[in-house]
C-alpha cells in the first residue's frame, strides 16, 4: 500500500485519483461527520478525480438499497435493545413463577433484584438513544437528503465520469474476462458467485484504469475497499501492495508510469494532512481498525494470557451441565471485531471489541463403555480493550482488558460435520448462528416436499462445486432426487458463502 512519503511525492506529479465504487457506497455506511469531511476533501482535488464508467453504473444500480438500508440501521438500534430487554424479562419472570411452585427461598427477594437490574439496562439504553440523538439525527438528515447522490451528480456534472464504453469494446473484455477467470488471473476471480457481466466488473475497472493512465500519461492512486486477493497480495487479511500481475500488466501498458493502490482510510488520513485537516476524528475513525491492529500486535501475549486465566477459571464440564460428557482438546482464537475511539486534547483513546472464540471437543462416554466423539462446544466469548495513546506517539499503554462469556452452544457431531467448513475462518459466533439455523431448518422442514426449477438447482450445483470443504456431501446430494437434500443443498451454499443473515429459506410445496 502506498506509504506516506509515496503520496507526498506523486501529489506533486502528475496523477488521477480513481474511485472505485466501494468507496462510493461506504460513504452512506460511515456516520454523517465523516462522510461530509470525505466529501468536502474530494471536493478540494477535484480536478485529479476520475471514476470509470463500470464504477458509476454498479453506483447507480445500488445506491438506492444501500441508502435506504443504513436509514433502517439507524431505527434499529434502540428498537432492538428494547426487545431483547423484554424478552430477557419475560423468560426471568416464567423461570420465577416456576422456582415459586418449588417454594425456593427468598425468591420474591431475587425478582426484585432482577427487576432492579432491568430496570436498569433499560435507562442505558434511553440515555444512550438520547445521548447521540444528534448524531442519529445528522445521519439520517445525510440519508434522506442524499448528500452522497449529490457528490456523485457534482462529479458528473464537472466530467469527471469516464464515457460509456463502445459495444465492441465490452464485447471484447468479456471475451477476455473469461479467459482470465478460468485461468485465475486477476482482478475479479473471487466474483464468481455474480452472474452474467456483473463477475467482470473489476476487470472493467481495471482496463479503464489502465487506458486513462495511457491516454492522460499519469500515475494512478486507485482508492479502492476491496480487500479480496484477487486485487492484493496480502500478509494475513492485512493487503500490502497491489497484485505482482496487476503492477506488470500495468507497466506493460505504461512503462513510465506507477500505480498506487490504497483503503479509504489511509487516503484520507494522507489526505487530510495534505489539506491540514490534521489528525481530525474523521480521519482516525476511518482508520480505526487499521491502527487498532497494529496497536494490538504489541498486546498480543497480554491478551493471550487474559484469555487463558479466563477459561482456566471456567469449569467448562460444569457448564455444559450434560451427563457423561467430558472435554477433550481446545482451540482458541481471536480478531478484532470493532473499534471506536475518541480524543480529548493530545490524548487517543482506541475502545476496540475482541471476538474470542474457543471450541472444544466434547467426549461422550458412559461408565464401562468406549467413549466417542459428541461434537463441539463453541464458546463465544467478549474481549473488551481500551488503549491510550498519545498524538503521533509511537508507543501505548493499555488502560483496561476485560474477558466475559457470551453464550455457548453444544454442537451435535451431525450439525458440526454441516458447518465446520462452511466458511473459512469462522468464529464461534458464526457457528453457534450457523448451528442454531441448521436446527431451525430442520424444524421447519422436516416432512415439507419442496421444488426446485432445473435453473436452481444447476445454481446450487454450481455454487457448491467451489466450495471444496464441502466435497464430502457432494456426492450424496447432487446424486440424489431427493427433494428434502436439494433443500439441504440450498442451505449449504448459502452457510458457505456467508449468506445466513436473514436468510429466509422458501418452501415449494407440489
Amino acid at each position: 500500500m502506498i506509504s506516506i512519503d509515496d503520496f507526498k511525492k506523486i501529489r506533486t506529479e502528475r496523477h488521477l485519483i480513481v474511485l472505485d465504487t466501494n468507496i462510493l457506497l461506504e460513504l452512506y455506511r460511515q456516520p454523517a461527520n465523516i462522510s461530509l469531511d470525505v466529501i468536502e476533501a474530494l471536493k478540494q482535488v477535484i480536478g485529479d478525480l476520475f471514476i470509470p464508467r463500470q464504477v458509476y453504473d454498479e453506483y447507480l444500480r445500488n445506491y438506492q438499497a444501500v441508502c435506504g438500508g443504513e436509514k433502517k440501521k439507524y431505527q434499529r438500534v434502540s428498537k432492538e435493545l428494547l426487545e431483547s430487554t423484554r424478552k430477557l424479562q419475560d423468560d426471568i419472570l416464567t423461570k420465577i413463577t416456576e422456582y415459586r411452585k418449588h417454594n425456593y427461598t427468598d425468591i420474591s427477594q431475587l425478582q426484585s433484584n432482577l427487576d432492579d437490574k432491568i430496570s436498569n439496562i433499560y435507562d442505558i439504553i434511553k440515555t444512550f438513544e438520547k445521548e447521540h440523538q444528534a448524531e442519529k439525527q445528522l445521519s439520517l438528515d445525510f440519508l434522506n437528503n442524499d448528500r452522497v447522490k449529490e457528490f456523485v451528480d457534482f462529479l458528473d456534472s464537472n466530467r469527471k465520469i469516464e464515457e460509456p464504453l463502445k459495444f465492441s469494446k465490452k464485447l471484447s473484455i468479456l471475451q477476455e474476462g473469461k479467459v482470465r477467470f478460468d485461468n485465475c488471473i486477476p482482478p475479479g476471480y473471487m466474483d464468481c458467485e455474480k452472474e452474467g457481466a456483473d463477475k467482470y466488473g473489476d476487470l472493467f475497472v481495471w482496463k479503464s484504469i489502465l487506458k486513462v493512465a495511457k491516454e492522460k500519461n499519469v500515475h494512478v492512486i486507485f482508492v479502492c475497499n476491496d480487500i479480496k486477493e484477487d486485487w492484493w497480495d496480502k500478509d494475513g487479511e492485512i493487503p500490502i501492495e497491489l497484485r505482482t500481475e496487476l503492477l506488470d500488466e500495468f507497466k506493460e501498458y505504461n512503462p513510465f508510469l506507477n500505480i498506487y493502490f490504497v483503503t479509504l482510510d489511509r487516503f484520507f488520513s494522507y489526505l487530510s494532512e495534505e489539506l491540514h485537516i490534521g489528525n481530525s476524528k474523521s480521519a482516525l475513525q476511518l482508520s480505526a481498525m487499521d491502527d487498532a491492529r497494529l496497536l494490538v500486535d504489541d498486546y498480543n501475549e497480554e491478551i493471550d494470557i487474559k484469555i487463558g486465566e479466563f477459561l482456566q477459571a471456567m469449569d467448562i464440564v460444569k457448564e455444559i451441565d450434560e451427563e457423561f460428557i467430558e472435554v477433550g482438546d481446545e482451540e482458541t482464537y481471536w480478531e478484532i471485531e470493532s473499534v471506536s475511539i475518541e480524543k480529548e486534547g493530545k490524548t487517543i483513546t482506541y475502545y476496540i471489541n475482541l471476538c474470542v472464540s474457543t471450541l472444544v471437543d466434547l467426549i461422550f462416554q458412559e461408565p464401562g463403555e468406549y467413549p466417542y466423539p459428541a461434537g463441539k462446544e463453541a464458546l463465544d466469548i467478549n474481549g473488551t480493550l481500551v488503549i491510550n495513546k498519545e498524538e503521533y506517539a509511537t508507543t501505548s499503554n493499555i488502560v483496561n482488558l476485560e474477558i466475559a462469556l457470551n453464550e455457548m452452544r453444544h454442537i451435535e457431531p451431525e450439525n458440526w460435520n454441516v458447518i465446520k467448513n462452511a466458511k473459512e475462518g469462522m468464529t464461534c459466533k458464526q457457528f453457534i448462528k450457523a448451528n442454531d439455523a441448521l436446527e431451525q431448518y430442520k424444524k421447519e422442514f422436516i416432512n415439507i416436499q419442496v421444488h426446485f426449477d432445473e435453473k436452481q438447482i444447476q445454481n446450487m450445483k454450481e455454487s457448491l462445486s467451489r466450495y471444496t470443504s464441502l466435497q464430502q456431501y457432494k456426492d450424496e446430494i447432487l446424486n440424489s432426487s431427493n427433494f428434502i437434500k436439494l433443500q439441504k443443498l440450498y442451505f449449504l451454499t448459502k452457510a458457505a458463502s456467508g449468506e445466513l443473515d436473514d436468510e429466509k429459506m422458501e418452501s415449494y410445496k407440489y
